[in-house]
């Protein structure tokens, strides 16, 4: 799946954590996800949430 740059994003968030999901413009569905946590930077926990964003993201991509 070849995405493009740009996409439409949806943000939200909790006391402790963002979420971001980005959608294909072209299909409507969602092609990335990323959570980010609140907390101190380099934390284990932001380590974590990215490696799990990636991974999800890369299922929606279908890879």
């Amino acid at each position: 799946m070849e995405l493009k740059k740009r996409r439409p994003c949806v943000t939200a968030r909790t006391d402790n954590f963002h979420f971001s999901i980005s959608y294909d413009p072209d299909t409507g569905h969602a092609v990335d996800f990323f959570i980010v946590g609140r907390g101190k930077v380099g934390q284990q926990l932001d380590e974590e949430l990215y490696e799990l964003s990636v991974t999800a993201s890369k299922l929606m991509q279908g890879k």
